[in-house]
């Protein structure tokens, strides 16, 4: 039987958010390219994104073919959200960085296990013609109930709340306030022994 969802959120009735989302009117322009494994995770954080942002898409796919809207980015004021080698750590402040930062429009970022981001830059060309960015040191994952293999690793709202703090800062609290309402709904339900895993 399919679960009832809440019209508003999104999520189902009984983990209904709408009460935890208070929307940021984010300048930067944020564009999540979701791997398609992740649409019906419910512990997926970009749907939260797209409720707490006012200036955020979500684009399903895995390849070049399927987002078709990264021809019509401006390069040098686009940034896509990786670790590459060669990436500018947003939290340098370096004359060049803060300069960098200053000229961002939009932000693209790779939403699914980090297995299936890497996958979909090799299949995507297109994410080559943007600049790398990263963070040299990473907040603390607050996102404690989705396990990560790597101990480098952020759910996507906490990277894109980061990353909007460290180029627009503005107060990114409303995101993190709706990461922990989530994280409350998920587990309410958990039997103890299975939550203790968790918190």
């Amino acid at each position: 039987m399919a679960r009832e969802l809440c019209s508003g959120c999104g999520f189902s009735v009984r983990t209904c958010l709408c009460n935890a989302i208070s929307i940021i009117n984010n300048k930067l322009k944020i564009i999540i390219l979701r791997h398609p494994s992740e649409e019906k995770v419910t512990k997926n954080t970009a749907h939260l994104l797209k409720l707490g942002l006012a200036n955020c898409i979500i684009l399903s796919g895995e390849s070049e073919q399927d987002f078709p809207e990264l021809a019509s980015l401006p390069t040098q004021s686009t940034a896509l959200l990786y670790p590459a080698d060669n990436a500018i750590m947003l939290d340098k402040c370096t004359d060049a960085t803060l300069d960098f930062k200053q000229q961002l429009t939009h932000l693209v970022v790779l939403d699914g296990t980090w297995k299936k981001a890497y996958k979909m830059l090799m299949l995507t060309p297109s994410l080559q013609h943007f600049k790398a960015v990263s963070f040299a040191t990473l907040p603390k994952n607050k996102y404690v109930i989705r396990k990560a293999p790597r101990a480098d690793s952020l759910s996507t709202l906490e990277a894109v709340a980061q990353s909007l703090n460290l180029i627009e800062q503005c107060n990114v609290d409303p995101l993190y306030h709706l990461l922990t309402a989530l994280v409350e709904k998920q587990t309410q339900h958990m039997p103890q022994a299975v939550k203790a895993r968790y918190l």
